[in-house]
């Protein structure tokens, strides 16, 4: 794509914080979140918006030698500073000394990308960058902007009261994925006459992870069969290997046994009892809280007006493309082995409508959260007991609850097919609902399809 979509917060955000960098003194800014989700682009249009006002240096942290990143940024800081670097210049720290001595004459901004990588070339780094930018803030213009991939290492960097820069960011901005809004107008741009399940599968298979929908829009790639196409691409599929490369560098060597949990989740067994008994392992509660609190990988969702402690507890991958990648790409990695792609897009085509129903229900959840209407959205179960004498608990679930801000209460039934919707059935549920939670208030009743995808809230 060679436009740049959204990301009009973001870019006020980061250019009020540039101007107080340069009219009072020195700013720190985070910048995070997942692999591909377009952090560096941010800034690169930030730094092309601003080039003219101030300079601006593009430090990219990969896994090189101290000595070897230390010679391309100086490289970099006599080009767009105009400054004299020493040949001799060995360390980060002697760099960046030398950059906030040229900070106090003149203002730039200095973006370090994959600054968690330090801590595989030198995590002396961050003890050096404190103490630097402790001496040095006040009487600066810099406006330094780090961004990091990898959540648990950005979290301890930033997070860990243990660690040296704790408390040095005076703004942190965690980007998300492209909205249902921005993901619709991309997909419009290259097919203008794409349909709601088109874009419903742009959103299963990215969840509007930006350099994901690129792939496919660059690749002409705007239909349900032509994504899943692309997806199983034999030898090229940019897809196969991604979560796998993403995944590893968040958990380590001992990915396993998480793995193993996420294949279960993106498979339907939502609960612990449900995975432990699948996967043939007990007490995976550990596992499930580091890959939710540590990771930020998955959520965990319990029913709308059950206390903090209910046990009622299901579990959810939180990243469409993850769910996507260990419901098809993981559990049939067999297919990809023997270079069977044929079959394991006959697996995704066959199984998709029934898969993609789940993200037709988040599609319609984000769209409602977008739209700033609610306080609260959920969904409501019965969790583990009958719900009367006709039927038991899974008899009695609701897709989507939501609460507005003036208190009246939503209730919505998701279905692909707007045919399938059963309005009687779904005002018993409610009826059952209404015994445990919302008293006698009064509650819409509604079903949500295909056809309903761009309806505002």
């Amino acid at each position: 794509m060679n436009r740049f979509y959204d990301r009009e917060n973001e870019i006020l955000r980061l250019k009020d914080v540039q101007n107080q960098s340069y009219s009072d003194c020195s700013r720190f800014v985070v910048l995070t979140g997942r692999r591909r989700v377009g952090k560096t682009s941010l800034v690169h249009k930030l730094m092309e918006d601003t080039s003219d006002i101030a300079p601006c240096l593009y430090f990219f942290a990969g896994r090189k030698t101290e000595l070897s990143l230390v010679k391309t940024f100086a490289d970099e800081v006599r080009v767009k500073l105009g400054e004299y670097v020493p040949e001799s210049i060995s360390s980060f720290r002697e760099l960046f000394q030398m950059l906030l001595e040229f900070a106090t004459r003149q203002r730039f901004t200095l973006f370090i990308d994959e600054f968690q990588e330090f801590d595989n070339i030198n995590p002396e780094i961050y003890s050096d960058v404190q103490e630097l930018w402790d001496t040095y803030k006040k009487k600066t213009k810099v406006c330094l902007i780090v961004s990091g991939s990898i959540y648990r290492l950005m979290e301890k960097i930033f997070k860990d009261e243990t660690q040296p820069l704790f408390g040095r960011d005076d703004c942190t901005i965690n980007l998300q994925p492209f909205t249902t809004e921005v993901l619709s107008k991309i997909l419009s741009d290259y097919n203008a006459k794409y349909t709601n399940d088109d874009l419903l599968a742009l959103w299963t298979i990215t969840g509007g992870v930006a350099r994901y929908v690129e792939v496919l829009m660059n690749n002409g790639c705007t239909t349900v069969n032509k994504m899943i196409h692309n997806v199983c691409a034999d030898g090229d599929s940019y897809f196969i290997e991604e979560a796998r490369k993403i995944l590893v560098l968040e958990f380590g060597k001992q990915y396993g046994t998480y793995f193993s949990i996420l294949e279960q989740l993106a498979g339907g067994n939502v609960t612990q009892s449900q995975i432990e008994s699948a996967i043939g392992e007990n007490s995976l509660g550990g596992h499930l809280k580091l890959l939710e609190e540590k990771y930020g990988i998955i959520g965990k969702r319990r029913p709308i007006g059950a206390k903090p402690n209910s046990q009622s507890v299901r579990y959810y991958i939180k990243d469409n493309f993850f769910r996507f990648w260990f419901r098809y790409i993981y559990k049939y990695s067999y297919l990809i082995e023997i270079h069977n792609m044929p079959a394991l897009e006959k697996i995704i085509l066959d199984d998709y409508q029934t898969f993609s129903g789940v993200a037709l229900e988040n599609w319609f959840r984000n769209r409602m959260s977008e739209s700033y209407s609610y306080k609260q959205i959920g969904s409501w179960w019965l969790g583990g007991k009958s719900a009367n004498k006709k039927g038991n608990a899974d008899d009695f679930e609701i897709d989507i609850v939501a609460v507005t801000l003036n208190d009246s209460v939503e209730v919505y039934e998701v279905k692909r097919n707007v045919d399938k919707y059963n309005a009687e059935r779904l005002k018993e549920k409610v009826e059952v609902m209404q015994r445990h939670i919302f008293g006698k208030n009064s509650i819409s009743v509604a079903g949500l399809s295909l056809d309903d995808m761009q309806r505002k809230f």
